[in-house]
């Protein structure tokens, strides 16, 4: 049995948690920053390629050079 004394106390509702919703990137901004990337990874690739290789490319190129000015007997 309940004591008649005991005031009556309400439940305490918490509120729920509210989380807004977050916004998408559209696909065009996707697009675009993958693109860059790209350049940007592309570039990259080059200079270091062209770090490592550049010695052996310059030799190619003096070689064809050479080749083209001198005289045929």
């Amino acid at each position: 049995m309940q004591d008649p004394y005991q005031t009556y106390q309400e439940p305490s509702y918490e509120e729920p948690y509210y989380e807004e919703p977050k916004k998408k990137m559209s696909g065009w901004l996707i697009a675009l920053i993958i693109i860059l990337v790209l350049i940007a990874i592309c570039c990259l690739c080059s200079c270091v390629s062209m770090t490592l290789f550049g010695p052996a490319v310059g030799n190619t190129f003096s070689i064809i050079i050479e080749e083209a000015i001198t005289p045929i007997p």
